[in-house]
């Protein structure tokens, strides 16, 4: 068990961009502009603007088909909401913040460096004990990375393996992430 925790990560989860069609549109939506629902109140992060839709992300809720949204410089009824696929057909994705100032422990592995040639080395890698409580299985590992701006760790990396670690009790006790810079 991983007793002490000293230090804190962020947790991003994967999320698709959405479209929004709009009708009755005044006015032009701006790149970085925040959108508002007029009703909802939820709001989005204008990413892409195209002809009778925009395209947003970082969205703070789910807007209601049928309200007016608007940016500082427009105003639109939502015809539609979807999650946005570019020309390729292909879903578009950005990086959220899922759970902040995660109390973790960052630690390189305890095995051997293993020489597999003269002169070259695979060095051992970074790991990240998370608490129990976070919200990543195995399965949507892939959505998810660590930031930090702890000393000797800072970065942004994707999770390569994912283990749930049982204590003494035989319940998960934390989860063990290997860690991959970008």
């Amino acid at each position: 068990m991983i007793h002490e925790m000293p230090h804190l990560c962020t947790i991003l989860k994967r999320q698709k961009k959405q479209k929004l069609t709009y009708t009755g549109g005044a006015g032009t939506p701006v790149v970085g502009e925040t959108v508002t629902g007029g009703t909802s109140t939820y709001t989005g992060i204008v990413d892409r603007v195209a002809t009778g839709y925009i395209v947003v992300k970082t969205l703070t809720g789910t807007l209601t088909v049928g309200e007016t949204i608007t940016t500082a410089l427009f105003s639109g009824t939502l015809a539609t909401i979807s999650d946005y696929q570019n020309s390729s057909g292909e879903y578009e994705y950005y990086w959220d913040i899922d759970k902040a100032n995660v109390r973790c422990k960052f630690y390189r592995s305890s095995a051997r460096i293993i020489v597999i040639a003269p002169g070259a080395t695979i060095d051992r890698p970074l790991k990240c004990a998370l608490p129990s409580t976070t919200t990543i299985t195995a399965k949507t590992a892939i959505d998810y990375k660590i930031s930090t701006t702890e000393t000797q760790f800072d970065g942004t990396y994707s999770i390569s393996n994912f283990v749930p670690l049982q204590g003494l009790s035989l319940r998960i006790d934390h989860f063990e992430v290997t860690l991959v810079a970008p």
